[in-house]
């Protein structure tokens, strides 16, 4: 089970509660069907099991940042980790620009899972609203918008590198991870096409972290060094499926039916796949 952490997003929280700081109290408990009961989900029962880590004390020379990775766009937050003396409350400074990406509203929902992966601890961050992922605006809509300008300077270039420093999260994502029997609460089959010196390129893959067509294109070295050379523009991301609680097993299976008819589509029009050898598709076609 993954550990994580919900709250349901009050006026304060995004900033609209009349202080000058957008914070997050981290809840002590939570109304859920009329009781409440704790926002911790799994073996972690408090902040700082949750986060490894006592949480800092005002003052800079006292502060402590824990990273949050966008669930959807891959941006790196470095969060503010941090104990109000007045109010007894733990709380996260600087997810500014993770409401930026959004837009969320009161009543909406901001979860945080703790992904171990190889022994690597990843803090993901999202919002949901209705049980499903708010649709976060495309790069050039963020581009648009006068308050994140900056910001899109600055994080846009890490961001083609995620991959290569983290490849535990990538793995997670991707389903290289985990046992056959675990149950996925959602994910994404995708299919990426891309064209180069007049040769189309096609890749498939799963993501579990549901990151939709505006992010994320795949764990190919390919896509990754398409991805850095000529910008996420090249790409065409098209959802071939969305399931909800399917096992690891299905959806790996899932996956692969849909790798076999990409390969089928590629023989047929002179494409290429990308995607692992898995079987010699022309012999099938021939048959």
């Amino acid at each position: 089970m993954i550990n994580s952490w919900r709250k349901i997003l009050s006026k304060t929280d995004i900033g609209e509660g009349g202080t000058h700081d957008k914070y997050l109290n981290i809840p002590k408990k939570i109304t859920v069907n009329g009781e409440k009961v704790s926002p911790f989900i799994g073996t972690d029962k408090n902040p700082t099991e949750f986060y490894n880590r006592e949480p800092g004390r005002p003052g800079k020379k006292n502060w402590v940042f824990v990273n949050h990775i966008d669930k959807i766009t891959g941006d790196i937050y470095k969060v503010r980790f941090e104990f109000a003396r007045v109010s007894k409350q733990t709380r996260l400074y600087k997810l500014a620009e993770c409401y930026g990406a959004r837009k969320p509203k009161e009543g909406d929902t901001i979860i945080v899972e703790k992904v171990v992966v190889d022994g690597e601890t990843n803090f993901i961050v999202d919002i949901e609203r209705g049980g499903l992922s708010i649709n976060v605006l495309s790069p050039s809509e963020r581009e648009k918008s006068k308050k994140s300008k900056e910001l899109l300077r600055q994080q846009f270039e890490p961001n083609i590198f995620l991959q290569k420093i983290n490849p535990g999260l990538d793995k997670y994502a991707s389903g290289q991870t985990g046992k056959l029997t675990d149950i996925i609460k959602r994910a994404q089959i995708y299919k990426i096409t891309f064209t180069i010196n007049k040769k189309t390129f096609v890749y498939v893959g799963q993501d579990k972290l549901c990151r939709g067509v505006n992010y994320y294109f795949g764990s190919s070295i390919l896509t990754t060094f398409c991805l850095i050379a000529y910008d996420r523009n090249i790409f065409k991301k098209e959802i071939l499926e969305e399931p909800t609680n399917i096992t690891k097993k299905e959806l790996d299976t899932m996956e692969w039916d849909y790798i076999y008819k990409a390969r089928r589509e590629c023989f047929k029009k002179g494409w290429r796949n990308i995607n692992r050898e898995v079987q010699d598709i022309s012999k099938e076609i021939k048959k």
